[in-house]
């Protein structure tokens, strides 16, 4: 009973610091058109479960057009909400408010793809964003 009572008690805590913590990442393209397949988030554990497998880009008329293939490294299914931003040559958001997030769910060691236009021809960099 002395182990178990320290045992829960670390437990509980582990369990809110990973609820109350933001879980954003980001993939981007610099200005030079190369790729940057890093995943980032303030939370280490949903970083550590969601990676990059295939980044593909193309332009469609003046647009910008990205795929990424998101792979869920873990072996149970995740749920959680992913959004493009989008950024012009200086470095300004484009339309921020017309991104909306995404629900995806992925199975355990499954991938997923996911896609978007950039809403104007001066957006020239993306961002994806994860979250819980």
């Amino acid at each position: 009973m002395t182990l178990l009572r320290p045992m829960l008690a670390l437990l509980l805590a582990a369990m809110l610091a990973a609820c109350s913590a933001t879980n954003m990442g980001r993939m981007e393209v610099d200005e030079d058109g190369q790729t940057i397949t890093k995943v980032y988030s303030s939370n280490s554990l949903l970083a550590s479960r969601i990676s990059v497998q295939d980044l593909k880009q193309k332009t469609v008329g003046d647009l910008l057009y990205i795929q990424a293939a998101l792979e869920n490294d873990w072996k149970f299914e995740l749920d959680f909400q992913y959004k493009f931003k989008w950024f012009d040559k200086d470095g300004f958001e484009q339309a921020p408010e017309g991104q909306p997030w995404r629900q995806v769910v992925m199975a355990g060691r499954s991938q997923n793809s996911v896609q978007a236009v950039a809403p104007n021809p001066s957006a020239v960099r993306f961002e994806i964003w994860v979250r819980e």
